[in-house]
Formats: structure tokens, sequence, C-alpha cells
């Protein structure tokens, strides 16, 4: 078999089992979920996010370090950092936007107010990305020195973990808030 091909296999299979692993984690929690007003509105886009924006940090890496503008090393790099803050940024920003549009439709569709779904969304972004976010940049980092293809990897991987990682950030902040 080609080396690609087992890549690309053995991580669209384990991504299949994580995101098992996701749903049964959500419902487990359905009936804290159920508690709060507009976090169902707010699930799908938050965990469609977390993929996306982790997804694209670990692209952009992968690009880095095949064309030789990063090296897989964490200290003193200027690019690393600068991939780091524009997630954060990104996280930040859709994860407040999420809990507005989540708010905004419990409110006008159900005519119930309830604000704290804008902080439990972004009390679950930042605590996803603190997660995600390394978890990304290492794995990427390891594949990319062991001789694999982060590109035919990270993709299923990020949207596993961050499936996982965004549902239990989403449950422990419905829990400080």
């Amino acid at each position: 078999m080609d080396r690609d091909f087992r890549e690309i296999l053995t991580t669209e299979l384990i991504s299949v089992t994580g995101g098992l692993l996701a749903g049964v984690l959500l419902a487990f929690a359905t009936n804290q979920i159920e508690l709060i007003p507009g976090v169902l509105i707010l699930l799908p886009g938050f965990l469609e996010m977390r993929g996306n924006i982790s997804g694209s940090l670990s692209g952009r890496l992968s690009s880095g370090l095949f064309l030789g503008a990063l090296k897989p090393e964490v200290r003193n790099n200027r690019v690393l950092r600068g991939n780091i803050a524009a997630a954060l940024l990104l996280v930040i920003l859709v994860s407040t936007l999420l809990g507005i549009v989540a708010y905004a439709a419990t409110y006008y569709v159900f005519g119930i107010g309830s604000p704290k779904i804008i902080l439990i969304a972004f009390a679950a972004g930042l605590l996803s990305s603190i997660i995600e976010i390394p978890l990304t940049i290492i794995t990427t980092f390891w594949l990319f020195r062991h001789g694999h293809d982060p590109n035919n990897i990270m993709g299923p991987y990020v949207t596993t973990t961050g499936d996982i990682v965004s549902i239990a950030s989403l449950l422990f902040a419905m829990v400080i808030v």
C-alpha cells in the first residue's frame, strides 16, 4: 500500500472513532445542555470553528515547514508566535460572535434572554484553544520530524480532537459560568 494512503486511511478511521466518542460525551451531557437556552444553537458553529481554526493553523505550519520558512522548534520562532496570535484572535472573535448569534436567536425566536450564553461561548473558546493550539503545534512538528506529511494527517486529527476538546470545554464553561 502507498504510504500516503496508509496515513490518510488510518487517520480517517481514528477520526470516525473520535467523532463517536465526542457524540457519546455529548449524549451524556444532554440534560445539562438543555438547562441553558441557546447552547444547542451555539453547538454546531462552535464545533466547526475549532476544527477550522486548528486545521488552518496546521496547514500554515505544514506549508512553512515544507518551504523551509519555519523550523519545527517552539523557541525563538517569530512565525509560530504570529500564527498562535492569529489563531487566538480568531477564536476570541468567532466565539464571541457565535455567543451573540445564539443569544439573539434564542431571544427573538423563543423570547428567552440569557446573556450568559455569550460568556459561555467566550470561555469555552478560550479554554479549548489553550488545549487545542499546543496540541496542534506539537503534533504537526512531531509528524514532520518523523517523516510524515502533516497535510495527510492533521485535517482529520484536529477535527476529531477539536470536537472532543470543544464539547468538554463547553460543558466545563457551562459549569463555571
